[in-house]
């Protein structure tokens, strides 16, 4: 039997295992009292960077399993994301429903045996990408650059440290096709040899960023785009099978409803992700 671990990033709330596949770890757990942690596992055990999670959101649990978990199948899931193997939707990169509950997961597809049977195909389960309708460079920048240029430093360390990845990188920052939510499933070895390359390069933009110019939920941010780099990378360079699902996105969590614009039904019909609307709509918010 596949040891299949997906775990769930849960910030200050509870959560239960789900079919022994989806495990919650209380992520950034370091930065929290006891009387906020109510899981058992926690990304401040043994090798970790949990202080760092203000930054690097989801990456610490991330990082937490490169260092310390052993299983066969790893993959991150957020309190909020889940992925939908249901089939129901075909058309956009993720759908919209209000709680994560036994019932929604069932319909979601989401159990051993759909996991065992796509990691039988497949080495790396990646989040469906969405079209920006402008590049994935120009979309950040818009959205997330504050006074530095982030993108122009990623470039500059793959093309120093991981050369046969700058072509890669180039497609995918120049296209308009998307990755987001650092949202996987993968064997523990591409997660592993993944998570390596990924904090590399990351420890090495924190190194040579000036300080005074981060700003919270950097590295996260960062992460999503280095993730479709080395997704173009995988998909032009290797044979390494992979394929993509749509994201199951929770409006409420704990009986809050979310108020991002990705969590709102109405926003979602009127303007659905991907399509030419929404990217109208979110140049005009801007």
């Amino acid at each position: 039997m596949k040891n299949i671990k997906i775990l769930e990033c849960v910030f200050k709330s509870h959560a239960e295992i789900y079919q022994n596949i989806i495990y919650p770890v209380s992520a950034g757990a370091a930065l929290y009292s006891e009387n906020d942690i109510a899981l058992p596992v926690r990304d401040d055990t043994g090798e970790n960077i949990s202080k760092k999670n203000p930054s690097y959101c989801e990456l610490t649990v991330q990082y937490w399993a490169w260092k310390n978990l052993k299983c066969d199948i790893c993959g991150i899931f957020h309190q909020r994301r889940f992925l939908d193997f249901s089939g129901e939707n075909q058309k956009y990169p993720y759908r919209i429903t209000r709680y994560s509950n036994e019932t929604t997961l069932q319909k979601a597809a989401l159990s051993y045996e759909t996991i065992c049977e796509l990691t039988d195909k497949y080495s790396i389960i990646a989040n469906r990408r969405e079209n920006l309708h402008e590049s994935v460079e120009d979309f950040y920048n818009r959205n997330d650059r504050q006074q530095f240029d982030d993108i122009r430093l990623l470039r500059d360390i793959i093309k120093e440290k991981y050369p046969a990845y700058f072509p890669s990188a180039e497609k995918y920052f120049k296209g308009t096709l998307s990755y987001f939510c650092n949202v996987f499933i993968m064997d523990k070895a591409n997660f592993d040899k993944y998570s390596e390359w990924l904090f590399d390069i990351l420890s090495e933009y924190e190194k040579r960023k000036p300080e005074n110019l981060f700003y919270p939920r950097e590295m996260g941010k960062l992460a999503e785009r280095l993730f479709g780099v080395y997704m173009y990378y995988i998909m032009d360079n290797t044979d390494i099978s992979w394929t993509e699902f749509p994201r199951l996105h929770f409006s409420s969590v704990n009986g809050t409803t979310l108020k991002n614009l990705s969590f709102s039904k109405f926003f979602y019909h009127i303007c659905p992700p991907g399509t030419k609307r929404r990217a109208f709509l979110r140049k005009l918010k801007k």
